[in-house]
Formats: C-alpha cells, structure tokens, sequence
C-alpha cells in the first residue's frame, strides 16, 4: 500500500477535526521512525499494513488530544477584543488547557470563551459586541456568536456593516440585528431579550417574529413566551454602559458628543430653545474622556461650558444656565 493509501485510510477512519499537511507530515516522520527502530531492516518486510495505519491514526489521537482538537488554522473571524476587564478571559481548549486571551486578539470560528470580567469586542465589519462576567460564548461563524451562559449586548447602527448581518444564538432560537441595540441573558435555561434600538428579528423552528424597542421577551427553559414593555435607559443598562467603546473628543462638535451620549446611554436628548441649538452647534470639545463611562463623561464636558446640564429620568437636557428647567 502507497503511502497516499495510508493517508486515504487515515482520513477514512479518523472522526476528529483535520490537522494542518504540516502537523501530519511530523507525526509520519515520528511514527516511521519508532517502527524502524524497533523491528529493524529484516523485519520490515513482514509488518502487516493495517498494523502501520493503526500506529499513525494513534499518533494522530494522541496529538489531537494534546492540542485540544483544535485545527492549527484557525477559522474566520468574527471580531477583535478591546478590552478585558480583571479578572480577565481566558479561550477554552480541553478540559485542562486554558488560555488567556487579552486585548488585541482576533476571535475566529470555533473559539470558545470564559468572559471572568466585562470584555468589549469590536465586530469585524462594524458594531461592537459587550459581555458581561461570568459569561460564556462560542464563536459560530463570522457572523454569530452562541451565548451559553451570561449576557451579551449587541450594538450595531443601522448602516454600520453594510449588508452584513449579525447573529445572537442561544437555546431560544437565533436573534438577528435590524438596526440595534440590544441585549440577551441566559440563566438556568431561559433567555432574556431586551430591546433598546432598532428591531431584532426572532427566528426559531416554529416560525419567525420581530421585537420591537422598547420590548422584553422572556423565553422559559419550556420555550413559554412573556412579553413586556422596557425602558430604554436605567438600571437594566448600567453595566453595558460602562464598556462603552471610547471616544475621541478633541476638536469635535459637542452635539456629536451629546448625541454619542444620548445614544450609549438610551436616554432622549433636549435642547431647550434655539438659541442652546446654536450654541451646541457651535461649540467644540477639548482633551479626553478616556476610562470615563458615558454618563461621567458628559458632567466632565459640560462642566466646561457655560451650558446648563439637567439629567432628569430618561433624558439629558442642555440649556442656558440660570434658565428654569420648567420651560421645555
């Protein structure tokens, strides 16, 4: 038997991911050599083939699980990290190799993560994805991502990746971006979707629907549905604003700024009277806000200004200072 038959009856017998050419070309050369050592050049001739197969496919058991069953090439990826907070992640290999995964690193196609602290990925292709500690999520594709435990915060402006989707995977079905903020929690088998933004479609084997800002959903681990009205600011959102992406503020127009902060934190925007419209458009920012949630930041810009800040329930209003917050 040729040695393209070894390797035919290798990939025909083996139910496990492929290794690289490379990684096989080792393990040949390792297990070639240990049977020449031990039956020597006059018994060679005798070695039964199926014998020589069984030695490779054990060699490449072995290695696999060595490396976890992970392919040496990674697949596609889905989005780089930005930030890690303590105590930190670490991707999931076998059960007893684990390894720390920081800010910079790619996510790629069957990664698998323990989210130990807040981490912020930014989506390849636009957006950016939160999740929360305590969490754990697989990388399905270059387009989703399965939560199995925790939260998970999508945040994708309409637009911002063209005719690419993105997909939230969990027990409860798929739920696909429209344009959204958005966030989903799996505990003890039910999964929570909140709906800040825009509109999630809803997809499982029964059908399809379409939820709405300003909706809870409530999936049960006995797939029984209860829906609720939600507000788009508040308690429900603290965590996910603190790892808002960081801005740039230097040299910018404040109404971008405000506007940024209206947005991360769901909260209406109200300028009270033309002449404050004038003003914020005329305005521009200075310095930086870096390590600043978005809420802290705006009292740090507008502290800056001769402007009014007001942030009652919901909104954030900007006005002259001195002027009654009664007369909106």
């Amino acid at each position: 038997m040729s040695q393209a038959d070894d390797e035919y009856l290798l990939r025909d017998n083996l139910r496990m991911q492929a290794l690289s050419p490379e990684a096989l070309a080792r393990i040949r050369r390792a297990t070639e050599a240990e049977w020449r050592a031990q039956v020597g050049p006059a018994r060679r001739r005798w070695m039964p083939v199926a014998a020589a197969a069984a030695a490779l496919i054990a060699a490449v058991a072995t290695w696999t699980l060595w490396s976890g069953g992970q392919q040496e090439m990674p697949g596609a990826p889905l989005a780089r990290v930005e930030r890690v907070e303590a105590p930190g992640a670490v991707e999931l290999g076998s059960w007893w190799r684990k390894s720390a995964v920081t800010a910079g690193a790619e996510l790629h196609t069957g990664e698998r993560l323990d989210l130990r602290g807040n981490t912020l990925l930014s989506l390849i292709g636009g957006g950016n994805v939160r999740l929360s500690h305590d969490s754990e999520v697989q990388v399905m594709s270059a387009d989703s991502m399965r939560l199995v435990r925790g939260a998970m915060y999508v945040d994708i402006p309409p637009g911002s990746r063209g005719s690419r989707s993105f997909v939230a995977i969990t027990d409860a079905g798929e739920f696909r971006h429209l344009g959204t903020q958005f966030a989903i929690s799996v505990d003890a088998g039910a999964t929570r979707l909140r709906v800040r933004e825009g509109s999630v479609q809803w997809q499982t084997p029964r059908g399809e629907s379409t939820v709405n800002a300003g909706t809870e959903v409530l999936i049960d681990r006995n797939q029984n549905v209860t829906r609720q009205e939600i507000a788009s600011s508040g308690v429900n959102w603290a965590w996910v604003e603190t790892m808002a992406p960081e801005i740039d503020i230097e040299d910018r127009p404040l109404a971008e700024f405000l506007d940024w902060v209206a947005r991360e934190t769901g909260r209406k925007l109200v300028l009270a009277d033309d002449a404050t419209r004038r003003q914020v458009a005329t305005i521009r920012t200075h310095g930086n806000v870096h390590g600043l949630a978005p809420l802290e930041a705006l009292k740090v810009v507008m502290a800056s200004t001769s402007l009014r800040l007001d942030l009652p329930a919901g909104v954030i209003r900007v006005s002259f200072a001195g002027e009654s917050t009664a007369s909106n």
